[in-house]
C-alpha cells in the first residue's frame, strides 16, 4: 500500500513527464537493490535508481 508521501511523489512526477518505478523483486542482488527507479517517460530511459537503488527522498531531490 502507498503512502501518501509516495503517491504525491508519483504525481508531482508524471506531471514532469516522469514514473516512479518499485522494485517487485523479493531478494536483493546487485542488479536490483529493493528501492525505486525514476523513469522519463517520453524516452523510457532510467534517470535515478538504475539499479532499483533510489529512495523517495532522492527522487523528491532530483524532481526539485
Amino acid at each position: 500500500m502507498r503512502s501518501k508521501k509516495e503517491s504525491a511523489l508519483r504525481a508531482h512526477a508524471r506531471k514532469l513527464g516522469y514514473t516512479i518505478h518499485k522494485s517487485r523483486s523479493r531478494s536483493i542482488h546487485e542488479d536490483n537493490l529493493g528501492k525505486y527507479a525514476l523513469v522519463k517517460e517520453d524516452s523510457n530511459n532510467v534517470v535515478l535508481g538504475e539499479r532499483f537503488d533510489a529512495s523517495l527522498e532522492e527522487i523528491a531531490e532530483y524532481l526539485s
